[in-house]
Order: structure tokens, then C-alpha cells, then sequence
């Protein structure tokens, strides 16, 4: 759990309201501006990276966790440190209450921590010293109360995982990132991924621009997995076919094992980083291989992204954690923001003129994810069902807006002629769920696609080739301007990777079809754009507006092409 940009409101001065926007709305731990109506938002403060999605088998339900700040948005790592919280679901639609699962400060002054970090919870097999056999455990990274350094802690719960109180090794690290053969910088330990490996216990550590590597046969003292090496995993294996130069540092593995469809099995590494040089921010990344028997990662595919969204960052999973145990599916979620803006004080109205919001942190739709043959991850999103949907179907010459007269217009000229109008329709719901079927009745479909989704004056939009499959996404949030940085959070939403104000490149992998279909899920946080071979794009929105403007445009070459379109209201 690294934050890409830290910044402090040190000045203490908050820029004046604008109208619409109380005071007392805009500082509130417990406002609504920035709450999903139908994603995982925290019930208060600040929140951010999942830490493990756990299934509970005597109560029939999932338990999640994620790290919490009481000291809210404007101030995430506070005096109150971080915490964890925890909520329940037995379907990824509905979440139970939220409760303090992990305390931010341990018992000790001398030895233990002072914010609870990123890490994992673990179902004791019966090898963890002084825990009960099934009791689940967190293992997990944090500041030391003595020096602030970043070290790796261990507590159990007597209560099937709603609470951890029970600190292992009287509150002290069981991983110390000033032992000789840990941390190489002496200054990165955190985000533990633990799991089982041939009857012991193996932890995966970011530590910089590298991975460290330890085991365990008690679950307290650790030692390097493979003696007589580092024990260490680079870049030139986790970010395999990416240029590593300016990824620093690596955040959150988590290992998985899952089933191919001939029934082999394969690991697959989880962790966020990314790799600007390829023009990608921040994102969760997986790489496909194997474990040796000491537990050491053997890459056998180059690192993918597994959502290519600029948003979808400190993601966890379901699953078993003993890796010999391979799973058919796993669920994931994510946690929707980037460092290089959420951080940087979100106002509530448009201008950039309210106070900063102090409750913020949202969660992407639930995913089952599968491993294809060609060792690829295919998504599909979990999302409640819709009580009604309607359906319409639109053409270049019969287009369905709200115009009067001409229906039919252009907004302009592309590669391929001229971009048509199919859909626009304002003050529809923040909450919908689109279904976008493209079709040419010809042949493959000609001509891009463009989804612009505005809320307000903010919009983001999505300008898709069929013909290659690749796609370009921009967007504006005057939310993110004058914040504690000044336009560094507002431009760097609206500029990317890519500059001047051309956000994100990317390929779907979806070309030559007849159609295409794409789901689209929005919410007052996030857009979540799904293809149909599984990959997703995932970007946070900041608007307080509950209505949105939602257009489809073509390009149509051949004047063949057409879009039915299935709407429904989530939520």
C-alpha cells in the first residue's frame, strides 16, 4: 500500500462554497456526494486497497476487507492511522454493515505498529503457533509506533474474522525490514500476500522494485524461501514483455492457482504497479507461470493488465490459499482511484470551488475471473439484476434523441467519414447499466465507436476501432481542480499517459467482428466498460450531479451499421 503522491491540506485553507453545496455536506465524514449507488463505498472517512476476500463456510457468506481512515479524505494518513474494515456479502450486491476489523495501532509502543497497512487474512491450517486450528489470521504491513518504519505484523480473531485482537508474537514484527536479508532498500516491507506451498507457509513482500520471498513452518519466524539466493523476484520476471525503467515501486501480490480448461493448472501473480514507458498508470497487473518448490514464481507469459482502466488499483481475491488446491474461478474487486489524483483533495461541485470532500473510497463491480486457453484472464462482472430494461434499436438515418426536427447529425469528421449520431439521451439516472450490441448488416462492422458520457460539465469519453480492436479514453473532473497541488490532480485525469488531454490507448483485443457487444455499468463514482472476450476498462468519476447525458456515436461507412440498446437502472 504505497501512495503514489502524498499530499498534506498543511495550509489548512479551504477554498470558498460554491452554490449547491453546503459546508457541512462538503467536510462531513458521513456525506453522500461521493457514496456509489450501487458499488461498495465506505461508510465513512477514507478508504482504499482490499485486502482479502475470504469465504466462510459456517456462515455462508464472503468476508472482505479494506483499509479505512477515521481521519477522512482530505487527511488519509492521519493521526488516527489506518485501519481495517470489514463487511460481509453472500452475493457481491448486498454488503452487510461495515465494522473496525483491525485496530491502527497495536499494544505495544516499543514494537508494534501504528497504522494497520495492506496484507492478508489466512485460514490457520493448524501450523501457526499459539492460534486455534481454522481461526483466521491477518498477516499484515504497517508503521512501527517506535521509528515509523514499515514492517510486517501477524493478530488472530476469536470471532471468524468480523475482528482481529489477538496479536501474534507479543505485538512485535515477525518480518523486520532491517534484517540483513530483507528489505534491500532497508525501507519497503509491506502488502504480505500469504499462502500455503508444499506444507509450509510462503510469503510474497513488495519491497521496492522488487518481490521478497520468505517462509515459515510456525507462521512467526520467517526465513528466505530459497536459501543460498536473494530470494528475491525482479521486474524482468513480474513485468515480463513491459519496460521496467520508472515502475517503482511494486505493490499488493497475491498469489492464485487456477484451472485451464484442459484441466491443467497454472499460478498466476497478482500486483499493482505500472509502467509509464508504456504509457500505463497505475493498474492491477497478473502474470501467468509457476512456483519451483521453494515457492519462487517462474513467469511463463508477459505481465498483462487485468483491468486496463486508469482506475482499478489495490485489487484482491477469493480463493484457495493453499496453492496446490487449484480453483475453476475466483472473484476479484478493486479499489476505483489513482494516487496521482484521488489524494489531491476532490471538491464537490464543478468549479473546484468547495471544500474538499472528506468521504471518499468506492469499489469496482465484483468479477469472476477464469484462465483461458491462451493463459489470458476472462472477467465477467457480477451486478445486480434489473427489475426492468428497455430496449431500443438505432441506425445513422433513424438515431434516438430528444432533437426536435432533424434527428439525423454529425458531430464531425474522422478516419472514416463522418461521426453520426445513433443515441443521446440527457437527465437519464447516474445508476444505469447499458447493453450495447453493435452490428453490421453487411459485414464486419466499419467504422468507430464513440460512448461520451457526460455528468455535468464533466464527461468521459470512449472512442473505439473495430476494425483493430484498439481504443482511446479521455475525460474531464473539475472536481480534481485547485486541489492541494494545485491543477496537478485535475490534469493529470484529463491528460494521462498520453498528454495534452488524450488520457489512455489501449487494445481490447476485439477486431473483424460482425458484432460486438459492450456492457457498461456507471455509477456516480466509476464507469466500468466491459468487452466481450472478458478484458474491462475501469475509470472513477467525481461529479456530485445524479443525472447524466449518455450519446453514442458511429462512424458508417457503409451505412449499414446499428446499435441495439438495453437500459436498466442498478441500484
Amino acid at each position: 500500500m504505497k501512495k503514489w503522491q502524498i499530499w498534506s491540506l498543511a495550509m489548512g485553507v479551504l477554498l470558498g462554497i460554491s452554490a449547491g453545496v453546503s459546508s457541512a455536506q462538503a467536510e462531513s465524514l458521513t456525506s453522500t456526494e461521493h457514496v456509489g449507488r450501487y458499488h461498495l463505498t465506505t461508510v465513512d472517512g477514507w478508504s482504499n486497497d482490499l485486502q482479502s476476500i475470504i469465504w466462510n463456510a459456517q456462515g455462508q457468506y464472503y468476508d472482505l476487507y479494506f483499509l479505512h481512515s477515521a481521519d477522512g479524505a482530505r487527511n488519509p494518513f492521519g493521526p488516527q492511522g489506518q485501519n481495517w474494515n470489514h463487511t460481509t456479502t453472500k452475493d457481491f450486491v448486498k454488503f452487510t454493515p461495515q465494522n473496525n476489523a483491525l485496530k491502527a495501532f497495536g499494544p505495544q509502543k516499543s514494537t508494534s505498529w501504528k497504522s494497520a497497512w495492506t496484507g492478508t487474512v489466512i485460514a490457520n491450517q493448524g501450523q501457526i503457533k499459539g492460534v486455534p486450528q481454522g481461526a483466521l489470521v491477518s498477516y499484515f504491513s504497517g508503521l512501527s509506533q517506535k521509528d515509523g518504519s514499515q514492517n510486517i505484523w501477524a493478530a488472530w480473531s476469536d470471532d471468524q474474522g468480523k475482528t482481529f485482537t489477538h496479536p501474534l508474537n507479543n505485538g512485535a514484527p515477525v518480518l523486520d525490514h532491517s534484517w540483513t536479508w530483507a528489505s534491500p532498500n532497508h525501507s519497503d516491507e509491506r502488502d504480505p500476500g500469504v499462502f500455503y506451498w508444499n506444507k509450509k507457509l510462503i510469503m510474497y513482500v513488495a519491497e521496492g522494485s522488487q518481490l521478497g520471498v520468505y517462509q515459515s513452518q510456525d507462521g512467526l519466524k520467517w526465513s528466505k524461501a530459497e536459501a543460498g539466493t536473494t530470494s528475491k523476484i525482479g521486474p524482468a520476471d513480474f513485468m515480463r514483455g513491459l519496460d521496467s525503467r520508472d515502475s517503482a515501486p511494486v505493490e499488493c501480490p497475491t498469489l492464485k492457482t487456477l484451472t485451464l480448461p484442459n484441466g491443467q493448472s497454472k499460478q498466476v501473480l497478482f500486483y499493482g504497479g505500472k509502467a509509464p514507458h508504456n504509457g500505463q498508470t497505475t493498474g492491477t497487473y497478473y502474470v501467468v507461470g509457476h512456483l519451483n518448490d521453494a515457492g519462487i514464481f517462474q513467469p511463463e507469459t508477459d505481465a498483462k493488465r487485468l483491468d486496463q482502466g486508469s482506475d482499478y488499483y489495490g485489487a484482491n481475491f477469493s480463493g484457495n490459499s493453499d496453492l496446490k488446491q487449484a480453483d475453476s474461478e475466483i472473484i476479484s474487486m478493486g479499489w476505483v482511484g489513482n494516487w496521482n489524483y484521488i489524494s489531491n483533495g476532490v471538491h464537490s461541485d464543478p468549479a473546484g470551488q468547495s471544500p474538499y470532500a472528506q468521504r471518499l473510497g468506492s469499489y469496482s463491480l465484483a468479477r469472476k475471473l477464469q484462465l483461458q486457453s491462451d493463459l489470458t484472464l476472462k472477467q465477467t462482472p457480477i451486478y445486480p439484476i434489473p427489475k426492468k430494461q428497455t430496449e431500443t434499436k438505432a441506425t445513422v438515418e433513424e438515431p434516438v434523441n430528444d432533437r426536435t426536427g432533424q434527428k439525423k447529425y454529425s458531430i464531425g469528421q474522422d478516419t472514416n467519414g463522418k461521426i453520426w449520431n445513433l443515441f443521446d439521451k440527457p437527465n437519464l439516472g447516474i445508476n444505469k447499466f447499458y447493453n450495447l450490441k453493435f452490428k453490421n448488416t453487411q459485414a464486419n462492422y466499419q467504422g468507430r465507436i464513440y460512448l461520451h458520457i457526460w455528468q455535468g460539465s464533466d464527461y468521459v469519453k470512449f472512442n473505439y476501432d473495430p476494425s483493430n480492436g484498439a481504443y482511446l479514453v479521455n475525460g474531464e473532473s473539475g472536481e480534481l481542480k485547485n486541489g492541494f497541488n494545485g491543477q496537478g490532480g485535475a490534469d493529470y485525469y484529463a491528460n494521462g499517459e498520453l498528454g495534452q488531454g488524450r488520457g489512455y490507448f489501449n487494445n481490447s483485443g476485439v477486431s473483424q467482428q460482425s458484432e460486438i457487444q459492450l456492457q457498461v455499468f456507471t455509477d456516480q463514482n466509476s464507469i466500468e466498460i466491459f468487452f466481450p472476450n472478458g478484458q474491462s476498462y475501469t475509470v472513477a468519476r467525481f461529479g456530485s450531479a445524479a443525472q447524466q447525458d449518455f450519446k453514442i456515436y458511429t462512424e458508417d461507412p457503409t451505412g449499414a451499421n446499428q446499435v441495439l440498446i438495453s437500459q436498466a437502472d442498478l441500484g
